[in-house]
């Protein structure tokens, strides 16, 4: 009897051993009546996804009263973030920049002292959660700032609209928190998010877009002034030297001055964006590295590399001329409100020939391809894609075969390369939709014709301008 009593009581001591480790390490929950899938979510704060995953459930995620689910472990991190270690990168930086401890970035990553980084190493950062469900929370960045004669913790605080708090926290600084002339210190730059949306201090339109134009010039005389030709017409010599970049009143005859400029506005979506290439001349300074040139002008190290074909090991010598690609992107408008010569069609381009884009459009430093290919049936009719004057028709450029160019309206203009027949000639005005041409070869044994839009000789993507249906 005494056996009996003992088995029995080994086995109520397993089975309460057996419910405290399942209750630790894999808990179940009951569904109640009313209950969801973000209730019982919210409830172990834990996420829905989380919930489903655990659970194999599938679309609708429905679940029912009595069903049994588990409720995963929670964890301290939802997912982790690569990046990838750029030179001058220390691990205690990278810990700041991203919120998180050098400890937690070792411990995921298995690094192990001196935490010696190599520039491209890629790194897992530990990506925080809260389970505070809608709770607002701060991401940091900083930007530096150089110390000045007579700047103060106050007087920075303020300039940037931060508190000195933050200064003093992001700098490690210690009572009594002198300055000196020359320190840099970081200045944090809050944001904001709730959720996915993340929304800056400042809150900018996106809709509108200004540009400028000039409508009316004027031709410098020998004799005029700067204040004659403002009295002239009527406008103050501040405008007329910030409308034409003058630094002083010195003019000389024939120049051609700007006399009265005009401001537009588009929406974005009824604008064409124009990505050009500007190169900036930089002669290479004592102490001066491709990194430090990067910075500077805010490009990228291999942009600097390719520019100027610079090889490895990229030693610079102090004097030499470095060529900086900047990229200039202007916008021009997609449509204009004005009518054809005729006013049957509103201004808009439509595609020239039905067919497939094999060659898009290409503008950067390393190829040109100023328009697009067009693959079509060879003989087929060529449309004019918008009206205007026919400015030439010819094959005198060899590399597009025959070709002819239309003027438009607003400084646009559209040539159609590798046409099969012309059927216009110079001078003639032409209207949308009209057949100028036939489809010529593009290559051997391929049929098409190359297309391409320009604004005052800049070269636009025709994609950008083109109407959605092709006909």
């Amino acid at each position: 009897m005494d056996l009996k009593i003992l088995r029995f009581s080994i086995r109520i001591s397993l089975l309460l051993f057996l419910s405290i480790v399942i209750n630790v390490f894999a808990l179940t929950y009951t569904v109640k009546p009313g209950d969801s899938l973000d209730k019982i979510a919210k409830k172990y704060g834990v996420s829905v996804k989380e919930l489903i995953k655990e659970n194999h459930l599938k679309k609708p995620y429905i679940i029912r009263p009595g069903q049994k689910l588990k409720i995963p472990e929670k964890k301290k991190y939802r997912s982790y973030i690569i990046y990838k270690v750029k030179k001058g990168d220390t691990l205690s930086g990278i810990a700041q920049k991203f919120g998180v401890s050098v400890k937690e970035i070792a411990r995921l990553n298995n690094l192990k002292k001196p935490y010696r980084l190599k520039a491209g190493q890629k790194l897992k950062i530990p990506k925080k959660y809260s389970s505070k469900g809608k709770k607002k929370s701060k991401v940091r960045a900083y930007r530096i700032y150089k110390v000045k004669r007579g700047d103060s913790l106050i007087k920075i605080a303020k300039k940037f609209g931060v508190s000195k708090k933050d200064i003093i926290k992001a700098n490690n600084l210690k009572k009594p928190y002198r300055l000196k002339v020359g320190q840099k210190l970081k200045i944090p730059i809050k944001y904001s998010f709730s959720g996915k949306k993340y929304k800056t201090r400042k809150a900018t339109s996106k809709r509108d877009y200004s540009y400028s134009y000039c409508s009316r010039k004027y031709r410098v005389k020998l004799g005029d002034t700067l204040s004659e030709i403002a009295q002239k017409f009527g406008v103050s010599v501040k405008t007329l030297k910030k409308i034409n970049g003058l630094r002083s009143s010195r003019l000389k005859a024939g120049q051609i001055l700007c006399v009265k400029k005009v401001t537009k506005k588009v929406y974005k979506r009824k604008a064409g964006k124009v990505v050009r290439i500007k190169y900036i001349k930089y002669k290479v300074k004592p102490g001066d590295s491709l990194i430090k040139i990067a910075k500077k002008f805010h490009v990228y190290t291999k942009d600097i590399i390719k520019a100027n074909r610079l090889k490895k090991p990229y030693h610079l010598r102090v004097g030499q001329v470095l060529k900086i690609p900047k990229k200039v992107i202007t916008y021009v408008r997609r449509e204009d409100e004005e009518t054809s010569p005729r006013g049957n069609f509103k201004f808009g381009f439509i595609w020239p020939v039905d067919g497939k884009v094999v060659n898009p459009f290409v503008n950067n430093a390393t190829m040109r391809h100023l328009g697009i290919d067009i693959q079509a049936d060879c003989g087929k009719p060529v449309k004019a894609a918008e009206s205007g004057r026919v400015i030439y028709a010819g094959q005198s450029i060899k590399p597009y075969g025959k070709l002819i160019v239309i003027k438009h309206k607003g400084g646009f203009s559209s040539v159609y390369g590798h046409i099969g027949s012309i059927l216009v000639r110079e001078g003639q005005r032409v209207r949308k939709g009209q057949t100028i041409g036939t489809v010529g070869e593009l290559s051997e044994g391929v049929c098409g014709i190359y297309f391409e839009i320009r604004k005052n000789t800049i070269p636009l993507d025709p994609l950008v301008f083109l109407s959605k249906n092709k006909y």
